[in-house]
């Protein structure tokens, strides 16, 4: 540390970054990607637009209005922060980019190489929050994926106690210009807010634009930081509007790589990685099975690539080369509907025990999926950001614990499940002359899986996303690449309910390792089923 603290006379609002994969990525403003700069510290504009997108993202909104959105970023936005740094080596790797014309161009991806077990704070001393904002921040905070790039996967949390030194701070600050003098630190220029007395006079000096112009609804500072890249782009500023530079002192960096024994880039355990899914079509639920299909194909491929191939993620016995028979403990692959629109926009990789190092390798190389050459009809894309990784364990909660520490609809603790996907039972109706339907299925999976008995099991005949009703006769059930002949062809939309809040996620029956078969943590829309044999009652 470089300096001590000035604890001004707000109130100390800090937050703390570890990076998980130990990288940061993110291009200074105003640099191109291949001068090879990184952003260090993270830049109080780049903090305060990361805390707004997780707002929106995870629709917090729900819960706090908007209003509560602006008193926390003019509250931060009121004071320059101060940084601890932990210790950060910049290093890059190059890349042959595919360009028009069947040309390729050469890329230097730039980042810094971060220990992931000391933490990046970030501290506003004189910050003055509400309640309500700083409740607000804390939810934000513990939702927050990664900060900078995709890859920059972060933890973060809010503390309310300075450090006992500081590494960089505004240029300002008196023992700023001491740190200069004695040679130890340097001169970094960070893009930040403007402060909220400062805002009606910078508004006030860029052009309204017209009622076509994105600047035309940017009344206040939060409006501002909302401003997408295209619109500033549109617009030809050089600074997004709002928008300040600011001069610290940072401890100088040591820039040297030091040769070190060679360590897992992750330092946590996890079970549950969750990505975005992205495509210019999206892609409806119904097709679920043919993107966890196309998933597990590319893992296998990246796997057999790296030598790194496992039964946990081929799911087949090395010696039989056949399925794994047992209990159900390689990866599933999950296409799932967050908002329940009724098209994909996430996919969740689960293991019920941690991720080995071969898988974990493989699910951070991962970024997009294609259609195998033998698959029928058009090519189709997508493209996978990795958001996060949790460890769950499978079964009921705990007794004095929330669980709540999940963000992902499918995961986090419920009492109540609801199909979103067929279930195929995969055993025939009768075994030994007595009846053995559905509902007994899956009692007799959950039993197998480790969960509590369910309370009930109740057949639906429709659930309803976006509006639109689903019946299990509209989904593809069959996979492309192997040759299946299942018990059940139709399957079956369930509810099922648990005396205490179990984790998820839950997926049973044929095909459930790719997407067949999955439970919402939660109710959905849906009918029940009138016809008393295919409930749980009669089946069980």
């Amino acid at each position: 540390m470089i300096a001590t603290p000035h604890k001004g006379s707000g109130h100390v609002v800090g937050i703390e970054f570890r990076f998980l994969a130990g990288k940061f990525h993110a291009t200074p403003w105003g640099r191109h990607a291949n001068e090879a700069d990184v952003e260090w510290p993270p830049s109080p504009w780049r903090i305060l637009r990361a805390l707004i997108g997780v707002y929106y993202r995870y629709s917090l909104f729900a819960r706090y209005d908007e209003s509560a959105l602006r008193r926390l970023i003019e509250g931060l936005a009121a004071d320059r922060p101060m940084y601890t740094l932990p210790g950060a080596v910049h290093t890059h790797t190059k890349h042959f980019m595919p360009i028009a014309g069947g040309k390729t161009t050469l890329i230097h991806d730039a980042f810094l190489r971060v220990a992931p077990d000391r933490p990046l704070g970030v501290y506003w001393p004189a910050a003055d929050l509400d309640g309500e904002a700083r409740e607000l921040l804390c939810e934000i905070a513990e939702l927050m994926p990664y900060l900078g790039r995709a890859e920059s996967w972060v933890e973060a949390r809010v503390v309310d106690e300075l450090p006992g030194g500081w590494d960089a701070m505004p240029v300002e600050v008196a023992l700023a210009s001491e740190l200069l003098e004695r040679a130890e630190g340097e001169i970094v220029d960070l893009l930040a807010p403007v402060t909220p007395s400062e805002w009606p006079r910078v508004r006030s000096q860029w052009p309204t634009g017209g009622r076509k112009s994105g600047l035309a609804s940017v009344n206040h500072l939060l409006d501002a930081l909302r401003l997408g890249t295209d619109v500033i782009e549109k617009e030809r500023l050089n600074v997004p509007v709002g928008a300040t530079h600011l001069t610290y002192v940072r401890r100088k960096m040591d820039l040297r790589p030091v040769p070190a024994r060679r360590t897992d880039v992750l330092s946590f355990p996890a079970n549950v990685a969750r990505f975005r899914l992205v495509s210019k079509v999206p892609t409806r639920i119904i097709y679920a099975l043919d993107v966890g299909e196309v998933m597990h194909s590319a893992l296998v491929s990246m796997a057999v690539r790296a030598g790194l191939v496992t039964p946990s993620i081929t799911g087949r016995d090395p010696e039989t080369r056949g399925p794994l028979r047992g209990d159900h403990r390689h990866v599933f692959i999950l296409p799932v509907d967050e908002d329940l629109d009724g098209y994909l926009d996430h996919v969740l990789v689960y293991q019920r025990e941690p991720f080995g190092p071969e898988l974990m390798n493989v699910l951070q190389t991962l970024q997009r999926l294609k259609t195998p050459d033998w698959w029928p009809g058009r090519e189709r894309r997508w493209q996978l950001y990795l958001e996060g990784m949790w460890l769950v364990p499978a079964g009921s909660v705990p007794r004095g614990e929330a669980g709540q520490g999940v963000p992902d609809a499918y995961v986090r603790p419920s009492r109540v499940f609801t199909s979103i996907t067929p279930y195929l039972h995969p055993w025939h109706w009768k075994r030994g002359g007595a009846k053995f339907g559905p509902a007994d299925q899956i009692r007799e999976e959950l039993r197998r899986r480790g969960f509590p008995e369910p309370v009930s099991v109740e057949a639906r005949s429709h659930i309803r996303l976006g509006e639109l009703p689903y019946d299990a006769r509209k989904f593809r059930k069959l996979r492309y690449g192997v040759r299946q002949d299942i018990p059940a062809r139709t399957g079956g939309l369930w509810r099922i309910e648990f005396a205490e809040p179990v984790y998820g996620p839950i997926a049973l029956g044929a095909n459930c390792h790719f997407g067949m078969g999955l439970f919402y943590g939660g109710e959905l829309d849906s009918v029940g089923v009138v016809n008393e044999g295919q409930t749980s009652e009669e089946g069980g």
